[in-house]
């Protein structure tokens, strides 16, 4: 049974790792490695809950983060008052973060189950509203357009996250690269920008 379930993990990040790479999703070996594994789970009246409890602690045992990251944030949370506001489950996103203790550094952490997806403003305008924020002096620091446009078209200052540094510059990242204030490529240079007038 675990085994099955460890299966079904691998086959979603697969796809979502082929996609990626490549542009396409390979939907045939996607179908077939999920028939394979969900005969089991069948088999074995195995539970939505069971399913999703096992995802989760897979996904969290698969986070990897560099060595800087958590003196980083501890050094960033005594100068500001830092939120984390993701896409994914609350339940996922705490378990990503206590694998590392990182949980104690947040104010408060937000997932799109407490508010909105990170794909339109809103999601940021509410939370400049329910934290009484001013947005002109609030930064976002994230990886992906849903974290740096939405939150600059919310009146933010952010700071672009550029973990990947192909050779290739994509229209997305050129845009990325336009629309933030600061691009970094290590989490360590994250207090230096900000010792800086954004």
């Amino acid at each position: 049974i675990d085994e099955a379930l460890v299966g079904l993990f691998n086959a979603m990040k697969y796809r979502e790792h082929h996609a990626v790479i490549t542009g396409e999703a390979d939907e045939k070996i996607y179908s077939i490695l999920l028939e394979q594994y969900i005969d089991i789970l069948h088999k074995y009246n195995i539970s939505g809950e069971q399913l999703k409890d096992t995802m989760f602690k897979l996904e969290a045992e698969q986070t990897f983060i560099s060595d800087e990251v958590p003196k980083e944030l501890e050094k960033l949370s005594k100068d500001y008052k830092l939120y984390c506001y993701t896409n994914w489950f609350k339940e996922q996103a705490i378990s990503k973060l206590d694998r590392y203790n990182l949980t104690k550094y947040f104010e408060m952490i937000y997932s799109s189950e407490d508010i909105y997806l990170k794909f339109s403003q809103v999601g940021f305008d509410w939370l400049i509203k329910k934290h009484n924020l001013d947005a002109n002096k609030t930064i976002a620091i994230g990886d992906s357009k849903t974290d740096i446009i939405p939150s600059v078209n919310a009146g933010m200052h952010a700071i672009y996250l550029n973990y990947n540094l192909g050779n290739v510059i994509t229209e997305e990242k050129f845009r990325l690269f336009e629309t933030a204030d600061a691009s970094i490529t290590e989490f360590k240079d994250i207090r230096t920008v900000l010792t800086k007038k954004l």
